[in-house]
């Protein structure tokens, strides 16, 4: 990332097929998040905007975007959404719900992320998925990072060293959100740009 060696996002608008477990933000907490893109916006112009009804975290992946399947994804999941779902809703009753908190903003060489704590209760729900849904073996759920996806990149940046200096500065996320539930959703088109809602999972009461 310091020599400016990204990865731009050439699925960026495209139609694509996906499901996957995810958190819905709030919309005070997505304002907030909205806010900083604004900020970091006005900085560089190579960085491609996900908009702010967008905004999410990511769980898990049931059959992922970015990869190929023997059965197009839509069979795949017309044969085992009643399966994985039950799982699913089975995994969310056991699971409180909880709050977290948005703490730094950081690029990596793909996208522009905002960093939210604690993750156990997050990563508690990734392992119990991981080893309770028969997924398929294409499907690699191996994310620890609790995060929300701010940008995308469309090329090199024009000036990285300003921008991540403005990083590290005085760019903290400070947003906070509660997660009473999960979602599943089917995404349309990429990076949810447009997506369908299939299931709400509602998580235990605290």
């Amino acid at each position: 990332m310091a020599r400016n060696e990204v990865r731009v996002s050439p699925l960026w608008a495209q139609p694509c097929r996906a499901y996957n477990v995810q958190i819905e933000l709030d919309p005070r907490t997505k304002s907030s998040l909205e806010k900083i893109q604004q900020s970091l916006k006005q900085a560089e112009p190579n960085l491609l905007v996900c908009p702010k009804k967008t905004l999410h975290v990511s769980v898990a992946w049931l059959l992922a975007v970015h990869a190929s399947y023997a059965v197009p994804k839509d069979s795949l999941w017309e044969r085992h959404a009643e399966e994985w779902t039950a799982e699913l809703t089975r995994i969310a009753a056991q699971s409180p719900g909880f709050r977290i908190t948005y703490e730094h903003v950081v690029a990596t060489d793909s996208a522009v992320i905002a960093l939210a704590q604690p993750g156990e209760p997050v990563n508690r729900i990734r392992e119990m998925i991981r080893e309770r849904l028969r997924l398929p073996s294409e499907t690699c759920n191996e994310a620890d990072l609790v995060h929300t996806t701010l940008f995308r990149y469309r090329g090199a940046l024009s000036d990285p060293e300003t921008f991540l200096a403005r990083l590290d500065g005085d760019m903290s996320a400070d947003a906070t959100a509660e997660v009473n539930e999960l979602v599943v959703s089917r995404e349309l088109v990429y990076p949810s740009l447009e997506t369908e809602r299939l299931r709400r999972l509602p998580l235990a009461s605290r």
